[in-house]
């Protein structure tokens, strides 16, 4: 009995704890709709547009472009981080532990990133990657993710764009 209450004490406590730093908002945020049943790389192949900024295109080799990507954990505001190259890849079905988990970007090391662009800072996105979750269609899918506080549940999305540049 006794152990049984110390159990759920230090339930109580894990489960206040995560509530008050406001990690478990996620959570209660919501989704922005379900993966599409059946999708595969190749619907994903192509430009995507965030608004206001932030934009990649995922090419059929399993490579990637990303540029005017944001950092979303800075304080008070996202800001500009510039560009990359790496690796993308689509996680199967199974394999899907939480949110954001249905595309991971792997930032290249070492990236010059051309004349436009600034390689995004191995403080962010290089170190642990940019994972997305995927909604829409097969043939219209949006990726998004969560940024900032959790409190405020806000979403970045990627939405389909008819070209690197548009």
């Amino acid at each position: 009995m006794r152990w049984h209450a110390l159990g759920l004490v230090g339930a109580l406590v894990v489960g206040a704890s995560l509530t008050a730093t406001g990690c478990a908002n996620y959570f209660g945020c919501g989704v922005e709709g379900k993966r599409p049943a059946g999708l595969t790389r190749e619907d994903l192949i192509g430009a995507y547009k965030a608004d206001p900024f932030g934009r990649f295109e995922l090419r059929a080799d399993g490579t990637f472009t990303a540029s005017d990507w944001p950092e979303f954990n800075y304080p008070y505001s996202a800001k500009h981080l510039g560009g990359g190259t790496g690796r993308w890849k689509l996680n199967s079905q199974g394999d899907v532990i939480g949110m954001d988990d249905d595309i991971e970007l792997s930032f290249d090391e070492e990236d010059t990133g051309g004349a436009t662009a600034t390689p995004v800072s191995s403080v962010s996105a290089r170190e642990s990657g940019a994972h997305f979750s995927v909604a829409g269609t097969r043939e219209k899918p949006r990726m998004y993710r969560y940024t900032g506080d959790p409190d405020i549940c806000e979403l970045h999305v990627l939405r389909r764009a008819k070209s690197a540049g548009g």
